[in-house]
């Protein structure tokens, strides 16, 4: 590909970026547009708020209890094996950890952890690295268990969402 074929690829991506700010109501942003869909489908998900700085640190959403929710994305190509993983943390004063895992360029699922509860979880899942009461070393193997065996995880606080639950399925290739 030379020069003015990339020139135009480029303003392919920033049409379709600048609609998907568009729907968002966000009016200039040079941030991931896939940070700013996870925090406004999280907070309309469990029925949050976002802050009034979208930059805000240490968390993205308020609940209505007064909950903070730090949100994060992981986005992957569709099939069994993922090329990305993503450290779940405790982080000081935020509640919950939100995740959303995106396949393919769509939402396949949100998963959300409590903070307080990560060695809990992370025993669940099998786990076996340093440090688990913080951290949660999340994998595709861990999303494919969690949506095998939603109610287990549930009774330890994690909340999971897939498509059915936001009312809509994840295209197929």
């Amino acid at each position: 590909m030379n020069a003015e074929d990339l020139v135009g690829v480029l303003a392919v991506y920033r049409a379709a970026r600048l609609n998907l700010l568009h729907a968002l109501d966000v009016p200039n942003s040079n941030r991931d547009p896939l940070a700013e869909f996870s925090e406004r489908f999280v907070a309309a998900l469990l029925g949050g708020e976002l802050p009034p700085n979208r930059v805000q640190r240490g968390w993205d959403v308020a609940l209505g209890d007064g909950s903070k929710v730090q949100v994060r994305y992981l986005a992957n190509p569709a099939g069994p094996r993922w090329v990305n993983e993503h450290v779940v943390y405790r982080i000081p004063g935020v509640d919950y950890y939100a995740l959303v895992i995106i396949e393919d360029f769509a939402v396949a699922g949100v998963v959300v952890f409590p903070c307080q509860q990560l060695g809990p979880v992370a025993s669940a899942l099998g786990k076996r690295h340093a440090d688990m009461e913080n951290t949660v070393q999340f994998t595709c193997a861990n999303w494919r268990s969690i949506c095998a065996d939603a109610d287990r995880y549930r009774s330890l606080g994690v909340q999971v969402y897939v498509p059915e639950d936001f009312g809509t399925v994840v295209p197929t290739a």
